[in-house]
């Protein structure tokens, strides 16, 4: 008897892995549509409490919905301006910033040289290094220009979105009944994501304005741009900064020299660290908390299944899925698993936030 329970327990888990290898493979492959679905679906539930607030505020739901869209239409339409224009400008000095960062390889190759070093490896390095970067910008630029397209069916994909979000709960209510379980652990895992994203979003705002300042004070090109691209990618913890210092280390190196790359770094490193160990606790909470190893799988993974895309929603999709775990008590020892030992999953203080319908 105890040999068959644990044979139908070994089938049940390859069962479940099989499933899930299907799914991630068929995500995969559609994820040129499924992509903008999901940030549509995160974004709808970081702008799901200002479209309720205009409402709670005397505003119809036709005249809050017009707000919303214009507002959004705004954002929209200034982000694209900003990466269009920002990489217009790269694009046209790209030969200019190859020369300097070429100049700056035979200088430390020069440096080195004096130290010992074969001058003429150190030159073939460098100069290989370089090539690799300005070919790596030079796609990089394609794609950005290729996100702002996609950013348009993310914009239609939204408003419908947060149209809609008003009447899920009742239509939920009304095919379940007022008293199914179902019906209040959604409002609670809805509440939980929604503390997350507002809470999150205040703390990237406070990183990128520290970015924007540093980067301004150093000169360096399109700061503007790469502490936008710092809020987004500051939503994945520990990892994300990382990504989106890369750029302004670049152009800090092909404009003034290796001096700028330290000082960036250093700033970049005391930045995230007041973001995420003095701010994020004190915004957020230690109740969502991923860990670090599980952040940096989910980084690959989402990066893997989306491209781009994955790696800004690597964070909150992770956050949405741990969550989703703890609130049944079948799955909770996972979600137990996914998280630092001082963190619980789900704050407190988000089941108690108003919601609004």
């Amino acid at each position: 008897m105890l040999s068959e329970i644990q044979n139908s327990s070994i089938l049940r888990l390859l069962l479940i892995l099989m499933a899930f290898i299907i799914i991630a493979v068929g995500l995969r492959t559609l994820a040129t549509v499924v992509g903008p679905v999901l940030v549509a679906l995160v974004l709808a539930l970081a702008c799901a409490p200002l479209y309720r607030w205009l409402q709670r505020k005397g505003m119809k739901a036709g005249l809050a919905l017009l707000t919303m869209t214009l507002l959004l239409l705004g954002v929209f339409l200034g982000l694209g301006w900003l990466v269009l224009s920002s990489f217009q400008t790269l694009a046209q000095t790209l030969p200019t910033y190859t020369a300097n960062m070429q100049a700056q390889v035979a200088d430390i190759s020069a440096s080195l040289a004096e130290l010992g070093v074969n001058r003429e490896s150190a030159s073939a390095v460098g100069n290989t290094a370089v090539s690799a970067i300005t070919t790596i910008a030079a796609q990089v630029l394609s794609i950005g220009i290729n996100m702002v397209v996609t950013a348009v069916i993310i914009l239609v994909l939204l408003i419908f979105l947060i149209a809609e979000s008003s009447g899920y709960a009742a239509r939920l209510r009304r095919g379940l009944g007022e008293k199914n379980a179902i019906v209040a652990k959604v409002h609670a895992f809805r509440q939980s994501i929604l503390f997350y994203f507002v809470a999150r979003i205040k703390v990237n705002l406070l990183t990128s304005a520290g970015i924007l300042v540093m980067l301004w004070v150093t000169g360096i090109d399109s700061a503007l741009l790469w502490a936008v691209l710092a809020f987004f990618l500051s939503f994945v913890p520990y990892f994300g900064i990382i990504i989106a210092m890369i750029p302004p280390l670049i152009l800090g190196f092909a404009q003034y020299g290796i001096s700028v790359v330290v000082v960036l770094t250093i700033g970049y490193t005391i930045i995230n660290q007041v973001a995420e160990q003095i701010l994020a606790p004190k915004i957020i909470g230690n109740q969502i908390s991923l860990s670090p190893a599980l952040t940096f799988v989910a980084l690959f993974f989402w990066g893997w299944m989306f491209d781009f895309m994955g790696v800004l929603l690597a964070a909150p999709l992770t956050v949405m899925i741990v969550m989703l775990l703890d609130h049944f008590p079948e799955t909770r020892w996972l979600a137990v698993l996914a998280v630092t030992d001082k963190a619980e999953t789900v704050p407190a203080s988000a089941t108690n936030e108003p919601d609004g319908n």
